[in-house]
């Protein structure tokens, strides 16, 4: 079953497909991680494929005919699988004898379910979170293995503030969230629209782009654009976005969402809950420094301090800039000053996927550690393209004798101490304890890979490097 934006008929072409197989009880999880992916390595049109059983929610990651997909299984308690699954049962009787990375596997199909009721009512719902969903990828804030909210957490940021136009409309419109009675913008006739969205073309006219939500109200899609980042620049943070109740089902003894119970619940800086049970933090791995980063984007648009309204959005409907410019592009490189590039090197295809999917998900470690000295006081990572990434030239075996990852780790230290001429001195940062525990933390979990010899670090300076290859953002 499908979950995730392939389920909710908003993905793009480039897209990972999220997917849950659902099984009966005698199947055992050894043999998902164990025989299946030697099935499925001898299938004709799979390729990459990676077992990840010690994450959160163990998956499968492969390419099938050159689409990726992200596979999770969900062991039911009975010996047959239905032919429909129903959540509006009660949660006793629909997760009652599985364990919790099912129930955790088999919620994110309901998840999607409940977001499409919850959306049925918004005809502008997709073309809202399509245009967000390009600014998150333009301005490189959506990877949750670097500490961003994951996509899932725009899709509900999304769905709060198409439910909060129609529930509350009055407030909307006095907070000046809601413009669309604005006699000085004119969201009617605010121009062509013409974004590019990865592999799609998002284009309407005018005319589409005053399409309107249902509800007590009518709102154009300019209007939902300008609600959007005009809510979420000033969101009380850690203050949680919910857009269902939590649900509490003792007797499964899997619980919710709480910071009443749970204290590492209560030290989440930007929750972002998701409306089925068990309801869960989506944005759990977000630190001081990328809630920091998301904000700052989020005020980007809206030109905060001081409050001004909506800069990018109310130039664009006035005529004085373009769609474009809400999705201008980030680059690391011309905002750092100090990098760390890491480039692995493996012998095969296989080696990269596997190592190097471990390297990425634990850069947030190596992150921290940095974050930790006293003289560094952001980081930021941005993957480069790897080298057997299609979009190179090269054949697939020039492609294959050389398979490399590589990433920038930018640093932002505190300038050095002001010198009598009314210079800056130099600034000495010792990371070397913060590169070996990194390493350790790598070999701790796969002590059979000399991560001293196939990973390397170098650093760079902004104003000595030409180009470190393509950006993924």
């Amino acid at each position: 079953m499908l979950q995730g934006s392939a389920a909710l008929g908003v993905s793009r072409a480039s897209s990972d497909v999220d997917a849950v197989l659902i099984v009966p009880d005698f199947v055992d999880r050894d043999d998902f991680f164990v025989s299946f992916p030697d099935y499925l390595k001898i299938q004709k049109d799979v390729t990459d494929v990676v077992a990840v059983p010690e994450t959160l929610v163990p998956l499968i990651r492969m390419s099938v005919s050159g689409v990726r997909i992200d596979l999770v299984i969900s062991r039911l308690s009975s010996p047959y699988v239905p032919a429909h699954i129903d959540f509006e049962q009660p949660l006793e009787d629909l997760y009652r004898g599985m364990d919790l990375v099912s129930v955790r596997s088999l919620s994110g199909v309901h998840l999607a379910q409940e977001v499409k009721k919850l959306t049925n009512g918004f005809p502008l719902f997709p073309r809202l979170l399509r245009i967000v969903r390009a600014w998150v990828s333009a301005r490189a804030i959506g990877s949750y293995v670097y500490g961003f909210p994951p996509n899932i957490a725009w899709v509900i940021l999304v769905v709060y503030v198409c439910k909060r136009m129609t529930n509350h409309e009055e407030s909307m419109q006095k907070s000046g969230f809601c413009i669309c009675k604005h006699t000085d913008v004119n969201t009617r006739s605010s121009g062509f629209i013409s974004v590019k969205i990865s592999d799609n073309q998002l284009s309407h006219s005018s005319s589409s782009s005053s399409g309107t939500i249902g509800g007590t109200g009518e709102h154009s899609l300019s209007c939902l654009i300008h609600a959007f980042f005009a809510l979420f620049a000033t969101w009380p943070w850690p203050h949680p976005v919910q857009i269902a109740p939590i649900k509490v089902v003792p007797d499964l003894g899997i619980f919710s969402w709480d910071p009443q119970r749970n204290i590492q619940d209560e030290r989440d800086l930007m929750p972002i809950i998701t409306p089925v049970f068990p309801n869960k933090n989506v944005s759990f791995s977000v630190r001081q420094v990328t809630k920091r980063i998301v904000t700052d984007e989020l005020q980007r648009v809206c030109r905060l301090p001081p409050r001004v309204g909506l800069r990018i959005v109310t130039d664009i409907l006035h005529g004085q800039a373009k769609w474009t410019d809400l999705l201008e592009r980030y680059d690391v490189r011309n905002h750092y000053r100090h990098f760390i590039l890491l480039t692995l090197n493996a012998v095969s295809r296989e080696e990269l996927n596997v190592v190097g999917g471990l390297v990425d998900s634990r850069l947030r470690d190596l992150a921290q550690l940095l974050e930790d000295n006293a003289y560094i006081h952001s980081t930021r990572i941005s993957p480069v393209q790897s080298s057997h990434s299609s979009n190179l030239s090269g054949t697939p075996a020039q492609l294959d004798s050389n398979p490399r990852r590589q990433w920038l780790v930018a640093m932002d230290i505190e300038p050095g101490p002001v010198l009598p001429s009314g210079g800056r001195g130099p600034r000495p940062v010792n990371i070397t304890n913060c590169l070996s525990m990194f390493y350790q933390i790598l070999r701790e979990r796969d002590a059979y890979t000399n991560f001293g010899e196939k990973l390397t670090h170098v650093y760079l300076k902004r104003s000595v490097h030409v180009c470190f290859g393509k950006l993924v953002c």
